[in-house]
């Protein structure tokens, strides 16, 4: 797109708040976001108005099936208010990954996601990406990442759609790991035809923290800036992994999606991650969010509901590797390797100066108000004007239709015993020609599991064994 082009979209006019209140009926695509009739409503009622269409960009990712848990959070809930008290869990349910305390001084931190659709569309950046959110996910609570896994579910080994996809995943998963220096610890890989056309790929990343230096995504401290830092903002993704979790790939295919997957560049995500432990061990992040899912619209929701409080930004200040984005494709725009933080005033100097060392692009892009509103502009005119926990919690919940599955009865009755167990000089033989094999590690043969320690082999001496020892990688 021409610099001219460019300029001339970004000058367009923009549905403003003011114009939302003064055109009520105007008709909006609710429907190709993912949005109900009864949830636009909602919306509307929730803001005395019809939204903006930045707004209407916020609600509809985050009010996605992929955002909200809409259809399961009245059962995942009960993990909360069902849990026995304990003094170990330090974080749980509503925050961006569990963490407990192991004693000795040290917490561990972990958590699973899916990134189901987005690898069904494109498998080796559907299922890269989900690794670098997973991880962003545990950076965000103060810890370093240190290992990842993965569980996938695939249609049948010999269906040609399984041949499509499962490689792609498979390399897209251990790709991203390795760039980050990350050993897949362990997975699991199995084929059942309940899978075809709708793969699960879920990974896992684990970290370690002191309990002290535990982050929270709460924007709190009215004037404190709001920094945004890591990739620049492009068109990558928009309405990606939110609206995909939401439709159906019987309605347009999945060709009509591919524009909406994330592109992923692991190697800005291992700067991203150093420089966001150095900034911890600064003691300079009041707050914290990562950007995946949802991108701007989700962080900057989230950290104001959050902290109970309110927050300003400007938009056009957000970076961006395409100049023609408006207000709803920032706000959608799913682009990786982003973060946002919470800094003093008085740090914000420190914070940019450690992010520039990383070669990691940080910009001040607003602040933290006393309001109770998220507030946005664009080119000083107001676009976004919402309670701000109305999308980060407030969302639908339903109570979708339940049955028992045929066999079920069946499988539980079902005992291990009865199968024939493998005996004499071939039991080796069948385990390793099972197709099954690889369930241990999907990317294992890929991933290199001791990419941060490097095993060195000395020069062998006359009579003398190899004797191994393992150096310290130069960045530790």
């Amino acid at each position: 797109m021409s610099t001219e082009v460019a300029a001339a979209r970004q000058a367009a006019p923009q549905d403003t708040v003011s114009q939302a209140e003064a055109t009520p009926g105007r008709s909006q695509p609710y429907a190709a976001l993912g949005l109900t009739a009864a949830e636009y409503a909602k919306i509307a009622d929730l803001l005395g108005r019809r939204p903006t269409d930045a707004e209407l960009a916020i609600y509809s990712v985050m009010w996605s099936e992929h955002c909200s848990y809409k259809s399961s959070r009245r059962h995942l809930r009960q993990f909360a208010e069902k849990a026995p008290p304990t003094d170990v869990l330090l974080a749980g349910i509503g925050d961006n990954a569990g963490v407990v305390d192991i004693g000795h001084g040290y917490a561990v931190t972990f958590k699973i996601e899916s990134h189901n659709h987005p690898s069904y569309v494109e498998p080796f950046q559907g299922a890269a990406t989900g690794v670098g959110g997973i991880v962003r996910d545990i950076l965000a609570m103060g810890a370093r990442p240190v290992a990842v896994m993965d569980a996938l579910r695939f249609g049948p080994a010999d269906a040609p759609d399984t041949r499509r996809v499962l490689p792609g995943v498979v390399g897209g998963i251990s790709f991203y790991g390795n760039c980050l220096g990350l050993p897949n610890i362990g997975g699991e890989l199995a084929f059942d035809p309940c899978y075809a056309g709708n793969p699960l790929i879920n990974a896992l990343c684990v970290g370690v923290l002191r309990p002290a230096d535990l982050k929270r995504a709460a924007a709190t401290g009215p004037g404190n800036q709001v920094i945004l830092f890591g990739s620049r903002t492009g068109p990558d993704g928009i309405g990606g992994a939110s609206v995909l979790a939401s439709a159906s790939f019987g309605d347009g295919g999945a060709g009509s999606k591919r524009p909406s997957v994330q592109v992923g560049d692991p190697f800005m995500e291992k700067r991203l991650v150093e420089c966001c432990l150095e900034l911890y061990a600064a003691d300079l992040v009041v707050g914290i969010q990562d950007l995946g899912a949802a991108g701007v619209a989700c962080a900057t929701t989230e950290l104001a509901a959050g902290g109970k409080s309110g927050m300003a930004v400007a938009l056009d200040a957000v970076p961006l590797r395409d100049a023609s984005l408006g207000p709803a494709e920032i706000l959608m725009s799913e682009s990786q390797e982003r973060m946002m933080a919470i800094v003093t005033p008085a740090d914000v100097g420190r914070f940019l100066a450690i992010c520039a060392r990383w070669e990691v692009p940080a910009t001040v892009i607003g602040e933290v108000t006393g309001t109770g509103r998220l507030e946005m502009t664009w080119h000083g005119e107001r676009v976004v004007d919402i309670p701000p926990g109305t999308a980060a919690d407030d969302g639908p919940v339903y109570d979708r239709p339940v049955r028992r599955p045929d066999g079920q009865d069946a499988l539980a009755d079902d005992d291990p015993a009865r199968l024939p167990r493998p005996s004499g000089p071939a039991r080796g033989t069948e385990l390793r020609c099972h197709p099954a094999r690889p369930a241990g590690c999907p990317g294992r043969g890929r991933q290199d599991l001791g990419h941060r320690a490097v095993r060195q082999v000395r020069p062998r001496r006359h009579g003398a064994r190899d004797a191994p020892r393992r150096r310290r990688h130069p960045d530790r």
